[in-house]
């Protein structure tokens, strides 16, 4: 809430009438020719959801004085400390003054505004993370600089905003202001005041035909009620013999007074799995952290080179365009339910970034770009997901080639027995074949190699071939 008495900007007060656009929305990109103007527009966002949900900002425009003069705390590290040096955005993350739900990244201790942060693959990650625990992420950004086209399909929408339009990037989907309200209509001339006898005449007139109309209506009502309590005095052993013995018994004792601390609901933390350390009192904990440590996985994978590729003439035949779906740190987290389970060619891939380990889900297996994009947008268009973006992932694991359609469902079964998440894509004889996973570059897969050996299936690396079962 503002502080009684101050001044609320327009643009903030703007974004407050926007605030419903973002109902259904988790992840965006909110900007302006004027950042001034983006800026005060996405904390006026912020302040009307943070009333229901947790909502992260993040300052991509650079030491922006309206989030600056926002902040809590001296620390001065921020986004760039995060994306560039690693910090926990645990740590740079900072409530925000007289918003207990609305948390501020700010810009760091170096620029922001170039393509190494805002082209960086990490926004796909949390926004993805947000999406998972419905919390909102608002990303501040200018327009100009490059890598905004990037920034805006890693967080899935954009909500351009301010007097100004500027270029936006091709294919993300906007979230378009509504037109302020028409002005109010012109007042209507009344007509000429009646002179001072008829106006004494006119409301003493009227006084006494509501007075009138008053007693009736009064006698009306006490007929009404007096016939009503007559009739259920007369008939209330018959009623109460007729009434259910549960509900009679409850009616003959008096009710009690609700207990008004059994309505109060914990809220839920915005991280996606309990850290060790998430029993201190950093506020800033309740903000997603994506920097959860697996060293030992990164240890094995580095211990564990990958399979080589069997079919690298498949390489310009591939079906690497898939639609990344959501993530997690675990794998639990990640499991998709059984409406996502039916679409077509969904992997779900443990993969390393850096020192963690994650769980990504991508979805749908093609050569060419302008078919994932079709199928993302159906699967928007159908509400299946919120935001999501295109990944090239060529590489996937063989399991079994040469298998009659008719037998897919049953193989595919068999495999979710042994805990392997498997799909069929149709080769160009008819027949599928059997894939696990899908990764960006065989190093990347190395990961899942040792957890099939484990199951008894010998890993197969291989381009993916074929097209959606």
């Amino acid at each position: 809430m503002t502080a009684p008495g101050s001044l609320i900007a327009p643009w903030e007060v703007e974004g407050r009438r926007l605030a419903p656009l973002l109902d259904n929305v988790c992840a965006v990109v909110v900007a302006a020719s004027d950042p001034s103007v983006a800026v005060s527009t996405a904390i006026g966002l912020a302040r009307t959801q943070g009333q229901r949900r947790r909502v992260a900002i993040a300052d991509l425009i650079g030491e922006s004085p309206a989030i600056e003069s926002q902040l809590t705390g001296d620390d001065p590290h921020g986004i760039a400390d995060s994306f560039l040096y690693g910090v926990s955005l645990n740590k740079i993350a900072r409530p925000m003054q007289g918003a207990d739900n609305v948390f501020l990244m700010p810009s760091g201790t170096e620029p922001v505004d170039h393509q190494e942060v805002y082209a960086n693959d990490r926004w796909r990650r949390l926004g993805a993370g947000f999406h998972q625990v419905g919390a909102l992420l608002i990303v501040v950004a200018r327009p100009q600089v490059d890598g905004f086209a990037e920034l805006c399909g890693f967080v899935g929408a954009l909500m351009p905003v301010g007097d100004t339009a500027f270029p936006t990037p091709p294919g993300i989907p906007l979230i378009a202001p509504p037109a302020p309200p028409p002005p109010p209509p012109p007042v209507q001339e009344e007509p000429a005041a009646p002179t001072k006898r008829e106006s004494k005449a006119r409301a003493r007139e009227a006084a006494q035909q509501d007075e009138a109309s008053r007693t009736r209506l009064r006698w009306v009502l006490l007929m009404l009620l007096a016939a009503i309590a007559v009739a259920v005095g007369a008939l209330w052993p018959q009623i109460a013999e007729r009434l259910p013995a549960p509900l009679a018994a409850l009616l003959q004792r008096q009710t009690p007074t609700p207990d008004s601390s059994a309505v109060v609901v914990p809220p839920t933390p915005m991280d996606t799995v309990p850290r060790t350390d998430s029993l201190r009192s950093d506020s800033a904990s309740l903000v997603l952290d994506s920097t959860r440590q697996s060293s030992a996985a990164a240890d094995s994978a580095a211990a564990a080179p990958p399979p080589p590729i069997v079919n690298p003439a498949d390489s310009s035949a591939a079906s690497r365009f898939a639609v990344y779906f959501a993530t997690a740190n675990t794998r639990s987290g990640a499991m998709p339910d059984p409406k996502v389970r039916a679409l077509e060619a969904v992997a779900l891939s443990p993969v390393l970034e850096g020192s963690e380990q994650w769980y990504r889900v991508t979805v749908g297996a093609a050569t060419a770009r302008a078919d994932a994009e079709a199928l993302l947008t159906r699967l928007r268009n159908e509400k299946v997901i919120g935001s999501g973006s295109i990944v090239s992932v060529p590489f996937a694991y063989r399991i079994e080639s040469k298998v009659t359609p008719a037998l897919v469902p049953t193989r595919l079964a068999a495999l979710a027995t042994r805990g392997i998440i498997a799909y069929a894509l149709r080769q160009s004889d008819g027949s599928a074949t059997i894939y696990t996973g899908a990764f960006e570059s065989p190093l990347q897969a190395a990961t899942l190699a040792d957890s099939l050996r484990g199951t008894g299936v010998a890993p197969v690396l291989v381009y993916r071939t074929g097209r959606g079962f």
